[in-house]
């Protein structure tokens, strides 16, 4: 008996080296070839616009164009799929990866990213036209708990805001789904974020017209509409407003007599924090959820969140309404993106255009371009950022 226990007590003393002990693997999610923040969705503006998903050096490892469609649609949205526009507006992570939001040509849809199951990938699973007067300059979409999906107007009338849609997969493509909830008042919607935390759709746009179109000066707003869970509906009536602290003209762009106003381009949540970060034709701004607040602005979030912002033009610069001579390098984001590890995607448009030709990607502090001769509107990290779970 002694003998068996002195055997063992070798084995406490022998090399670790000759022992076959496997390491310990990450979970499959934390490991660096799946976390989110390595893969990004961009739009790609043409005719025909193509949604390419690729890696930070531009390395698409798959797209999708109204050519891979081969299902057979309804006649409206064959007609406003096959139109002229040239949009790829919005983009975004769904169904846990396996479905693709975007403003693409001229609908408003929801189709299938499955690569490992090539039957059903880039399939259309939801569309709406936007050929019509609501959704005609839609610019965002957001997956809502019970398969719903709402989509921001974008317009600058008192009866836009947003409309939800029933997305179910069950469903078959119709060309007008019916409208499950309307809900008006917010004008020139360019963001919409569910905010699991609190139960809440966060939307982005003005408090009045930002074409200038109404009496008033037009603000920035980011408004939180409370979700019930008990009826899948947004509550207008209880939502709450947030108005930027100042209203601004956009001459220093655009030059003299231009009506417009200026307003948010891009919501975008802080990983792991309760924090937006706000682009607008002017600036970037923090808002802080817990204080109801925007708490800072121009390069105080920007050295915060986004060391090593460059901007992408030189000539970025004017004069505003009352005469005052503007530098303006934070302008136009028109899209934008942080990461949990600290890097970040930006798109800037030229001045005086709406879009740009390359996608910003900085990571530890320095600045590289990918995506070069693309006219892209956004590009987003494609996955779900710590602290902000998406709809199962």
């Amino acid at each position: 008996m002694l003998g068996g226990y002195l055997s063992w007590l070798g084995l406490l003393f022998e090399p670790l080296a000759e022992w076959d002990i496997p390491p310990i693997q990450p979970q499959a999610r934390l490991r660096p070839e799946n976390r989110p923040w390595n893969t990004i969705i961009t739009g790609a503006y043409g005719v025909p616009a193509v949604l390419k998903l690729h890696d930070r050096k531009g390395n698409v490892s798959w797209s999708w164009q109204r050519e891979d469609v081969t299902q057979p649609l309804p006649p409206a949205l064959e007609r406003c799929l096959w139109s002229d526009a040239n949009d790829a507006t919005d983009l975004k992570w769904m169904r846990s990866g396996k479905s693709v939001g975007a403003v693409y040509s001229n609908l408003v849809m929801v189709v299938n990213h499955t690569p490992e199951d090539p039957e059903n990938d880039k399939k259309i699973t939801w569309a709406i036209c936007r050929d019509n007067e609501f959704f005609w300059n839609a610019h965002a979409l957001e997956a809502l708990p019970g398969n719903r999906v709402a989509v921001g107007t974008t317009g600058e009338r008192p009866w836009d805001g947003i409309i939800v849609y029933d997305m179910s997969m069950d469903k078959e493509l119709v060309d007008d789904p019916p409208i499950l909830q309307n809900i008006t008042g917010l004008r020139a919607i360019h963001g919409l974020i569910w905010d699991e935390e609190e139960q809440l759709l966060w939307a982005a746009g003005t408090d009045a017209a930002a074409d200038g179109s109404d009496p008033v000066p037009a603000y920035g707003a980011l408004v939180a509409y409370p979700f019930n869970s008990e009826t899948n509906e947004l509550s207008q009536e209880d939502a709450k407003w947030y108005l930027m602290p100042h209203a601004y003209d956009q001459e220093t762009e655009w030059g003299s007599g231009y009506p417009w106003w200026v307003g948010p381009h891009d919501l975008v949540p802080v990983p792991n924090e309760r924090k937006f970060l706000v682009s607008t034709d002017r600036d970037i701004y923090e808002f802080d959820i817990n204080d109801g607040a925007f708490i800072n602005e121009g390069t105080n979030v920007t050295d915060k969140y986004m060391p090593g912002f460059e901007v992408t033009t030189d000539d970025r610069h004017g004069f505003d309404r009352a005469g005052n001579y503007l530098e303006l390098p934070r302008s136009d984001l028109k899209g934008f993106s942080l990461a949990p590890d600290g890097s970040y995607v930006y798109v800037q448009s030229l001045w005086r255009f709406l879009r740009g030709f390359h996608t910003s990607i900085v990571e530890n502090g320095v600045r590289r371009k990918i995506m070069v001769g693309d006219e892209i509107y956004r590009s987003r990290w494609f996955g779900e950022l710590d602290g902000w779970p998406k709809p199962r």
